[in-house]
């Protein structure tokens, strides 16, 4: 809106002077006090003197404030009364005030708000209750000319819509550079996703959150064991699902975020019959120009289970590869990698695609001739295995497999198409996991065939080093349990991992990449990483654990002996809290978690935990009441984006649907204009 008024103005020459200050906004939160009873929050604008780049308070030139409407008392609760007419929907409209108005000499926006008492869409003048001002700061003196060939680029202003999942009334206003940051282009006008340097986001009501879905019209669960994955494309602005109505089966569903945009995108096994999307490969978003793709497996009732693709649409929605009987079976395996989805087939072969061809790994067209050449040799003698994993960095795809003379051992495959192999174990297979890749090196556990299973280091030269020499307490034998609950996990300059060296259950343990020294970091907490995997926020790795005074609760690690414990008890006591989904969010830990407030069982909702004050909360309980359980994270997992959180649980009333919520409640990012 400053530049839309600073473009009105008249055209004149002007003269080379000192630089001109940027114009700065900040929002607060504030508290309740004797101006806003009820909290509120303060816009701040004003010129940076100084460029440092910070609005300071000597510098603020203009002050808008927006308090929430204060609360009223309780009353008694009375009888339910009869259904009242539809309430009557709040707008918010935002116009350009010119310079020389009263309240902002230098223009500036009035944001209007109130109720569409006549229903016609539109915030009109009787209609309107509350009216505030965001005012510009005082346009500064012309720059200095640059040197020659260098120029700045233009400040951009755009007023959208927020999007409807989380609010269904209101406006955000997008401050940005256009400076073609990210996959921008420079100076053509347009406002990209990373030329944004701030913006202002205001609802007239809470963020939305609770049931995104119901499939299976009334209590009837619409996911299961079998059919619950789903994920949220960025680009697509779109929720891919598996689910079933019950008439189709378990068939492949989109929704914008919200219960009325959810829809069936395609019955690919016709009839009632399932095809059971993301069976075994799960749904994976594949970036590109013009969208993401969806690259899943499905079985037509046809054709097998084979790889399909999608673009969003159903005309779009297609079966990829063609196997006599199933191309896709329950050991495959997939990673994204190079602009496409590497998987494992029932052949036993290592595939790439990128949606639209579909090749042999060793063949896929960013490998260069001369390895080209090298790959054709050795790929009859490479095959994957029913445990085989995969895992990329910037330099490749290191991935365990079958090679013929080796065994069941490491690999890496450059991306230009090197491949160097490991033999870990000269008498059988090493049978490598936990891959903890770092490009031009990658630790993981593996079996020597002499020591158990172990640490090793692998480089690109081929060589190997082994890191640790763990073994039993009670006997002195090798370990056979390494990295199966928390696998590895890299923090600072240490691997975090779990490791049984007792006969009772595995500890958390450390290696330092400095001093080359590992440590078991606890003896009181064991299984860690057991019910679901963990996470890294503040600098620390936090996971699920069992202690002996405890049961199993909300752990913590910073790789210390000291800061290695349990961290919350969500259950206080020897009741389990039984964590199904752990996730990060800015400063907080999500969790699906049975909790407890005020001695009552809440049952499986949605919590947060503050990582530095480690305050808890909860966030949602879908089936709230005493004694119900919504069980969320029974099926599925625990979904994040930018702006929300998706899991499944059971509200009491549609049963196991896809639920949304947004933990940007929990900061004052959004002005709710109550």
């Amino acid at each position: 809106y400053c530049f839309t008024v600073i473009d009105s103005l008249e055209e004149s020459n002007g003269k080379s002077g000192t630089d001109g200050m940027e114009v700065l906004v900040r929002t607060e939160g504030r508290e309740s006090d004797g101006i806003c009873s009820d909290g509120g929050a303060d816009i701040f604008i004003g010129n940076d003197n100084n460029r440092n780049g910070i609005l300071e308070e000597n510098e603020v030139t203009s002050t808008t404030r927006l308090c929430h409407g204060q609360e009223g008392l309780s009353g008694p609760q009375g009888a339910t009364g009869p259904n009242g007419t539809p309430g009557i929907e709040s707008l918010v409209n935002t116009s350009i005030v010119e310079s020389g108005n009263e309240t902002c000499l230098y223009g500036g926006l009035m944001v209007t708000s109130g109720l569409d008492s006549n229903a016609n869409g539109t915030l009109e003048e009787n209609e309107i209750i509350a009216m505030e001002y965001v005012c510009n700061g005082l346009i500064g003196n012309n720059g200095i000319d640059g040197s020659d060939g260098v120029r700045g680029h233009s400040a951009l202003v755009e007023k959208v819509d927020p999007p409807l999942y989380l609010c269904p009334s209101g406006l955000v206003i997008n401050f940005a550079i256009d400076n073609g940051a990210g996959n921008g282009f420079a100076d053509d006008g347009l406002i990209h996703d990373n030329e944004i340097i701030d913006s202002l986001k205001i609802c007239s009501q809470p963020l939305n959150h609770g049931p995104i879905s119901d499939l299976f019209t009334g209590v009837s669960d619409s996911f299961s064991s079998q059919c619950d994955e789903f994920v949220w494309s960025n680009q697509q602005k779109l929720l891919a699902a598996s689910g079933s109505d019950s008439l189709s089966g378990c068939e492949l569903w989109l929704s914008s975020g919200t219960l009325a945009t959810t829809q069936k995108l395609l019955d690919i096994n016709s009839g009632s019959g399932d095809s059971s999307p993301g069976l075994y490969l799960g749904l994976n978003l594949l970036e590109r120009e013009g969208g993401e793709l969806l690259l899943f497996d499905a079985d037509s009732g046809a054709n097998g289970r084979e790889l399909w693709v999608s673009d969003f649409t159903s005309t779009g929605t297609v079966q990829l590869t063609g196997y006599s009987g199933d191309g896709v079976t329950a050991d495959s395996k997939a990673e994204l990698w190079m602009g496409g989805l590497v998987f494992t087939d029932s052949n036993g072969k290592f595939m790439w695609t990128n949606g639209t061809i579909i090749t042999e790994l060793f063949d896929s067209p960013f490998i260069d001739q001369t390895n080209q050449a090298i790959l054709d040799s050795l790929a009859e003698e490479i095959s994957s295995h029913s445990q085989t994993s995969m895992s990329s960095d910037n330099d490749g795809l290191w991935f365990s497999a079958v090679r013929l003379g080796m065994g069941y051992e490491m690999h890496h495959l450059s991306n230009s198409g090197t491949l160097t192999s490991w033999d870990l174990n000269n008498f059988e297979d090493s049978t490598p996991d936990a891959i903890l890749p770092m490009n031009d090196i990658a630790v993981v556990v593996a079996d020597d065939g002499i020591n158990g299973r172990q640490l090793v280091e692998l480089n690109l030269s081929g060589q190997h080093n082994w890191l640790t020499s763990m073994t039993l307490q009670s006997n002195g034998n090798p370990t056979t349990n390494v990295a199966q609950g928390l696998g590895l996990n890299l923090l600072g300059d240490k691997i975090i991992f779990d490791a049984q060296t007792s006969a009772v259950d595995p500890t958390v343990w450390s290696y330092n990449l400095t001093t080359e020294i590992a440590n078991e970091l606890s003896q009181q907490v064991i299984a860690p990483g057991s019910r679901t995997n963990p996470v890294i926020s503040n600098n620390r790795l936090w996971f699920d654990c069992t202690t002996a005074t405890t049961a199993s609760e909300l752990c913590v690690s910073d790789g210390t002996s000291s800061g290695t414990k349990m961290i919350y008890e969500f259950q206080p006591g020897m009741t389990s809290s039984e964590i199904r989904n752990i996730v990060t969010f800015q400063n907080q830990i999500i969790l699906l978690v049975n909790g407890e407030i005020d001695g009552f069982d809440t049952g499986h909702c949605l919590w947060s935990l503050d990582a530095s004050t480690l305050e808890a909360s909860l966030l949602h309980d879908p089936w709230s009441g005493l004694g119900n359980n919504s069980n969320a994270g029974s099926y599925g997992e625990l979904a994040i984006t930018s702006d929300f959180v998706i899991f499944i649980a059971d509200d009491g009333q549609s049963g196991h649907e896809l639920q949304l919520y947004s933990p940007l409640m929990l900061n004052d990012e959004w002005l709710i204009w109550n």
